[in-house]
């Protein structure tokens, strides 16, 4: 009886070993849909503090002349253009770690170049609207959003062009 109880005592301990271990692996993953690096995410609070600044540099006033929007329009694309640079000068290898990164400031350089159009259909004296890129039916404006880094507010941004 003594050595029955001591086999089940040595396996319901080496049990809980094993739990522990894959509790602290699972606890220490990492989430694939989020930026959750600890130096990419200071990269990107960082540039995104900066990108705060540059946006509101240069407000767009739907108010104003076309000539206007456009070039307060065309400021706020360089500010996020610069951005994206800044946080691409990250290690490579620290990128690639954190999977969303490279695809979550290609969705920038995007809206921004839908930005680019929006700002030249107004120099040209035209009407514009801005028409958020899509990417498998969903625009890339609620991907950028579901990273975990709360940069600016899209919609706003989207909203005010």
């Amino acid at each position: 009886m003594g050595i029955a109880v001591t086999v089940v005592t040595l396996v319901v301990l080496g049990l809980l070993v094993l739990a522990g271990f894959a509790l602290w692996a699972y606890a220490d993953h990492d989430r694939i849909e989020l930026i959750d690096r600890p130096d990419v995410v200071a990269a990107v609070d960082a540039g995104c503090t900066r990108l705060r600044a540059g946006l509101a540099a240069s407000p767009v006033d739907v108010g104003s002349p076309a000539s206007v929007r456009a070039a307060a329009i065309a400021a706020q694309d360089e500010a996020i253009r610069a951005f994206v640079a800044e946080v691409r000068r990250l290690d490579p290898v620290a990128r690639a770690d954190d999977l969303p990164v490279d695809d979550w400031l290609a969705d920038w350089e995007s809206l921004a170049v839908a930005r680019d159009d929006v700002a030249d259909a107004l120099r040209r004296g035209g009407r514009a609207s801005l028409v958020v890129p899509r990417d498998g039916g969903e625009p890339i404006t609620r991907r950028m959003d579901a990273v975990g880094v709360a940069c600016v507010d899209l919609s706003r941004l989207v909203r005010r062009t």
